[in-house]
């Protein structure tokens, strides 16, 4: 027997992903899961996710390229919440002008994809620092890096249209937390590294909020680590 009230249903998470198989997606799927408030999780990629092991909760979608994201158009609808967790870096993508093709071109395409499903709440991971106006070549990475994380930021801010925008900015991530290395118990001490639990965890507290609040029309940034952990305190 579903022990569940129709009031608490209706607050149930529908959240499509892209990014599923990085270091946080991964852990944002596994909680999700897992999650009573959650009722479906799409994810969209190249490879299956959750280990490849089935989940009465999960869809698993899989493409040959996030480049052709219009084939999977029928997979988007019914959803309460986009979350973007793609990342990569410069070395993985093969050059500057891939990284950018990667984090800026398929973030857009994801987020047009979304809207046109009305989709009403994304969430996206950037970078504390990142601006889309900032002066950049490809030549000093650590430069195009920051604008090509403020461009994927503009892809749910301007972009398309969304009743509610979460942007988490964290500094640098500790993306295997159990294997954390000398340097990155140092930083997780000092506060400047941030475990990619933790922002999983504080990006669904978020889409439970907004789900649950009618915060709509709203423009969210947590920005550095501490904002990111006091979502998870509440």
């Amino acid at each position: 027997m579903d022990t569940t009230t129709s009031s608490s249903k209706e607050n149930l998470i529908n959240a499509i992903v892209i990014g599923g198989t990085g270091a946080t997606g991964k852990r944002l799927i596994h909680q999700l899961l897992n999650n009573d408030n959650c009722r479906k999780v799409t994810s969209i990629g190249r490879k299956p996710v959750n280990d490849g092991n089935k989940h009465d909760k999960l869809v698993d979608v899989i493409v040959d390229s996030l480049f052709g994201l219009t084939s999977t158009k029928e997979h988007w609808n019914d959803h309460d919440v986009f979350f973007n967790c793609l990342g990569t870096t410069r070395k993985r993508a093969g050059s500057a002008q891939a990284f950018v093709d990667i984090e800026s071109g398929i973030s857009k395409e994801a987020s047009k994809m979304a809207s046109q499903a009305n989709i009403p709440h994304a969430s996206l991971i950037s970078a504390k620092g990142a601006n889309h106006e900032i002066w950049a070549t490809n030549w000093i990475h650590p430069l195009l890096y920051m604008k090509t994380m403020g461009q994927k930021e503009q892809t749910i801010i301007s972009d398309y249209s969304f009743n509610t925008v979460s942007i988490f900015k964290p500094g640098m991530l500790i993306r295997f937390p159990e294997k954390k290395t000398f340097f990155e118990r140092i930083v997780e001490s000092n506060g400047s590294g941030l475990n990619v639990d933790i922002l999983a965890s504080a990006m669904i507290r978020d889409a439970e909020n907004v789900k649950s609040s009618s915060i709509n029309g709203s423009q969210r940034f947590f920005i550095g680590n501490e904002s990111i952990k006091d979502l998870t305190k509440n």
